[in-house]
Formats: structure tokens, C-alpha cells, sequence
């Protein structure tokens, strides 16, 4: 038990050099629950969280002139609270559920492969600030869960900015490299492989049954189904080559590890935990987690001690990590990365089912160095060209 001289001299030191904003806000929350057991009035309410969204839903749809928009937007933030966050009252909510909310919405909310629009998400998080607001100022949150809402910058005039995040090559071969010693073919290892050595869609990888799997050809189909579609159907099938010791992961998780699990469908998914098909948002979260550089050997880029970074505790705070990648990030990292290797656009569209245009404009993001890389050789054939009328030799 510390001594309660040396509690007040610690707190006199920290008040002395300008303490952060974390700081005093657990000090701020630390007083008003001493307060609360004194003043019950000050106390934080706790209420139905499926009442306190229809209250805000109705008092929302009072308030505007386009209540179609809104009733979309109020479904996915209902959507959000009760079934992926299982929020059943207020005093459930955490700051972990507020600050998770603008990934899921992003990247995991829509059928669709393709991230929200940075202009939808902002808009989407000006109302889920606004029921933050909401819960607050009605005594059903403490007042910290409100600032945990960030709101993108958009730059309308130039256009909805690209998501430029990307799994980087050395954090991907890092992942691996740990799963195949530590891991080894695991679900979570199996989908690791196949996400970093082939760049598919979280849609179309969770969607693939056994017998899509050829170990003798070591191939990989994507054949589409009502159940399981691609997302151009008939035209996103194809076959995958997969290389290296990826068929032998594979062949290894299926005769060891991979439980009898069949989906609703009577089918066998390829990705299984033992409680039939693996879902999208399960799959996000393996990426999460096998992407934070301190989780595969790799030091903190961000200056951070594991012990302490609060996304380095539990899987489930991994999206917290600011290297921390999602599915579509690693896609986008693996599409640039055979590019950087000369690899053509029409061999990625066959691979990855995504168009040259589309990889341009989405996928392909290589820094400055990259860029100027993949054009040197065509510049050193030209100045060593005799005729060059350039040439300085």
C-alpha cells in the first residue's frame, strides 16, 4: 500500500510539468467516482442501449428533412452497438467500442469489398459523435468518450482522398516467418498465407470451400455461389497458383488441425474455427492482430512500449495499433509489391480479379523510391543508346 504523502507529492510533480490530456482526464474521472458515492445524482445512468437508440432515432428523424439517408445511417449505428459490439446498456459501452466504431464502419460494415467513402464515413461519424453527445449530456457516458471521435479530413475540392494505407513487405514477411515457427498451420496462420501470398478480397477468401483447394495442381479456384458470391460473380472466377511451401501449409492444416465443421449450406469452408464459416469481421481481426510490427519480432516503429501500449494488451485492441493492417490494406500492399516486382497489370487482374484502371487508382500505391525504381532500367537502355540525341557521353 503506497504511502498517501508520496501519492500527493507524485501527483504534485506530474500536475508541475504540464501533464497530458490522458492524465488529467483520469484524474478528472478518478474524483468523480469518489464523488459519485457520496452524490448519486453525479452518477452515470444505465439504461436499455436498445431504448436509448430508439429515443435518439426518433428525436434524430424529428430534426432533419432527408430521414431515408438517416434511417440508413441510424441502422448502422444500431447495427454496430447490439450485434458487433454487443452493447446491451449503456454502462456496457467502452472507449474501446467508440474508437472501433470508424473502422467497422469502413471496412467491415458493407457486402461490398471497397472501403465507405471517405466523405459517407465523415458524415457517418458526425452523427456517432452526435449520439456520443447524446449519451453524455444525458449522464449515460462519461464525457472522454465523445474527444475518442475523430473525423477524417476530406479534401472535396480535389476529390474523395485514396486510402493510402498498405501492409509494408517487411511486417508481412515478419508475420509469416513468426506463424510458420510458432503457429504453423493454424487457421489464423493458413489465413495469414493466403492473404499476404495472394492478395485476395476478405469476401472472397472466407467464401472458399475445401474442394476449392487442389493440392496436386497446388491451386486455389474462386468460384461464386447465392451463398458465397464474388463480387462480379460469374466474372470474378478463376484460378490462383500458389507457390512455395503455402500448398504444403495448407494440406498440413487440413489433415491436422482444421475441425469436421460444415457451413448452413452443408458445405466445407476452408476457413474454420469449429463453428462453421469463418465470418468477414473475424478474418479482419486475424489481420489486426498479425500485423502490429511488436506481435511478430519487429520493434515498435511508433516509439512505444509494448507493456504499456494499450493496443499490444489484447488481441481485440489491435486495430489501435497505428501499423495494425485490415484485409484490404494487405491487398493493396501485396497488389503494389508485385508491381514493384515487374509483375504486369493483366497478371494481377487474373490474380487478384481487379482491373488496370482500378489497380491504378486503388491499389497500386508505391512511395517515391518505388516509383523511381520501376523506371530505371527503361532510363539506363536510353542513355546508353548510341543515337540519343540527349546523350552527355
Amino acid at each position: 500500500m503506497t504511502d498517501p504523502v508520496d501519492d500527493e507529492e507524485f501527483l504534485k510533480q506530474r500536475l508541475s510539468e504540464d501533464p497530458s490530456e490522458e492524465f488529467l482526464e483520469a484524474i478528472a474521472s478518478t474524483i468523480v467516482d469518489e464523488m459519485s458515492e457520496s452524490f448519486p445524482e453525479l452518477s452515470l445512468k444505465s439504461r436499455p442501449m436498445d431504448a436509448v437508440l430508439s429515443d435518439f432515432r426518433e428525436k434524430k428523424l424529428e430534426e432533419v428533412n432527408s430521414t431515408g439517408q438517416y434511417k440508413r445511417k441510424l441502422n448502422y449505428l444500431q447495427t454496430y452497438l447490439t450485434e458487433e459490439a454487443r452493447v446491451e446498456s449503456t454502462e456496457d459501452l467502452t472507449s474501446e467500442d467508440v474508437e472501433r466504431y470508424e473502422k467497422w464502419r469502413k471496412y467491415e460494415s458493407l457486402s461490398r469489398e471497397d472501403p465507405l467513402s471517405d466523405a459517407t464515413l465523415r458524415d457517418d461519424l458526425y452523427l456517432f459523435r452526435e449520439f456520443i453527445r447524446y449519451l453524455v449530456e444525458h449522464r449515460m457516458a462519461p464525457a472522454r468518450f465523445e474527444k475518442s471521435v475523430e473525423i477524417p479530413e476530406v479534401d472535396y475540392a480535389e476529390g474523395e482522398g485514396v486510402d493510402e494505407k498498405r501492409l509494408d513487405p517487411e511486417i508481412a514477411n515478419a508475420a509469416l516467418e513468426y506463424l510458420r515457427k510458432y503457429e504453423y498451420a493454424d487457421v489464423e496462420h493458413v489465413s495469414m498465407e493466403l492473404l499476404c501470398q495472394s492478395g485476395p478480397r476478405r469476401g472472397g477468401l472466407v467464401g472458399r470451400d475445401v474442394p476449392h483447394f487442389d493440392y496436386e495442381e497446388r491451386v486455389l479456384k474462386f468460384e461464386t455461389t447465392q451463398a458465397t458470391p464474388l463480387k462480379n460473380d460469374e466474372s470474378s472466377e478463376r484460378e490462383i497458383t500458389l507457390y512455395g511451401d503455402v500448398p504444403e501449409i495448407i494440406q498440413d492444416y487440413l489433415e491436422n488441425q482444421r475441425p469436421p465443421e460444415t457451413d448452413d449450406a452443408g458445405r466445407e469452408p476452408l476457413l474454420t474455427k469449429g463453428n462453421g464459416r469463418m465470418s468477414a469481421s473475424t478474418l479482419q481481426k486475424i489481420a489486426y492482430k498479425w500485423t502490429r510490427p511488436c506481435m511478430v519480432g519487429l520493434d515498435c516503429p511508433h516509439d512505444r512500449d509494448p507493456q504499456e501500449c494499450e493496443a499490444a494488451q489484447t488481441n481485440n485492441a489491435a486495430f489501435k495499433c497505428p501499423s495494425s493492417r485490415a484485409p484490404h490494406h494487405i491487398r493493396t500492399g501485396y497488389i503494389t509489391d508485385q508491381k514493384n516486382r515487374g509483375v504486369s497489370a493483366e497478371g494481377i487482374e487474373q490474380r487478384c480479379d481487379v482491373s488496370p484502371r482500378v489497380q491504378d487508382l486503388h491499389y497500386d500505391l508505391p512511395n517515391d523510391t518505388e516509383e523511381r525504381e520501376r523506371y530505371e532500367d527503361e532510363f539506363r537502355e536510353a542513355e546508353d543508346d548510341p543515337d540519343s540525341g540527349f546523350n552527355h557521353d
